[in-house]
C-alpha cells in the first residue's frame, strides 16, 4: 500500500472517529446509529463497517483516541522518566489539579466517558477490544502505583488505607465528580455554570482526608 493511499486511510478514519465522538457527547452513544455516523462522516457504510465491524468497538476506539490525545499530552508536559524523587503528596495534587483541568478544557470527553462506562457495562464488558482499550491505561496506572508505592517511603499521605480503596476516594472520585459536573448530574447544578470552585473545595477536602494523621 503507498503512502498517500495510507494517508487517505488514516485521514478517514480520523474524520469517522471525531464526526462519531460529536454525535455520541450530542445525542448519547445509545441513541445515534452506524447509519447516522456513516452520513455524518460522509462514507459509506459498508466502509464505516469494514473499519468498525460492529458499534462497540468504534465506541472504544473514540474512547481511546480521545484519552491517548490527553495523556501524550500529559507526557509530553511530565514524562515517567521526569517524576524522580517528586513527594508522593505533591504527586497527588498534580493528579488532582489535572483531573480539574480536564473539567475545564474538556468537558465533551468527560460527558463522553460517563456514557461510555454506561454503555460498555451493559454491551461489552468482556470485549477483546475493550481488554485492549484498558491496557492503553498503562500510562497512568504506572504513574498512580508510584505514586502509592512513593508515599510508603516518604510518609506524606496515608497509605494504611489499601491501595485500591485509596484510589476510589481520591482520583476516581476527582474524576467522577469531574464528569457529573460537566453533565449537569449534580444536584441543583446547572449545566453551563462553573464549578471548579466546588472542585477545588473537593481537592482540599481529599487533600486532608490522605494527610490526616501523618
Amino acid at each position: 500500500m503507498g503512502n498517500t493511499t495510507k494517508e487517505k486511510i488514516d485521514e478517514r478514519k480520523i474524520k469517522i472517529l471525531n464526526t462519531a465522538f460529536d454525535i455520541f457527547v450530542e445525542k448519547t452513544i445509545e441513541a445515534v446509529s452506524m447509519g447516522e455516523i456513516a452520513e455524518a462522516a460522509g462514507v459509506g457504510r459498508a466502509t464505516l463497517f469494514r473499519y468498525y465491524p460492529s458499534k462497540l468497538e468504534l465506541v472504544i476506539e473514540v474512547c481511546g483516541k480521545k484519552w491517548k490525545d490527553v495523556f501524550d499530552e500529559l507526557d509530553r508536559c511530565r514524562p515517567i522518566s521526569s517524576v524522580g524523587e517528586i513527594p508522593a503528596l505533591d504527586r497527588l495534587i498534580f493528579t488532582l489539579d489535572s483531573y480539574i483541568a480536564l473539567y475545564q478544557n474538556y468537558k465533551e470527553l468527560l460527558c463522553y466517558n460517563d456514557n461510555f462506562n454506561h454503555y460498555v457495562s451493559r454491551v461489552g464488558e468482556d470485549n477483546e477490544r475493550l481488554a485492549e482499550f484498558h491496557e492503553s491505561l498503562y500510562s497512568v496506572n504506572v504513574r498512580l502505583h508510584n505514586m502509592y508505592e512513593k508515599a510508603k517511603e516518604d510518609k506524606s499521605f496515608r497509605t494504611d488505607i489499601p491501595e485500591g480503596e485509596f484510589m476510589r476516594v481520591t482520583v476516581q472520585t476527582m474524576m467522577g465528580a469531574g464528569e457529573h459536573y460537566a453533565k449537569g448530574f449534580i444536584w441543583g447544578s446547572e449545566k453551563e455554570h462553573d464549578y471548579t470552585q466546588e472542585l477545588l473545595r473537593l481537592k482540599e477536602m481529599i487533600i486532608n482526608y490522605v494527610t490526616s494523621g501523618c
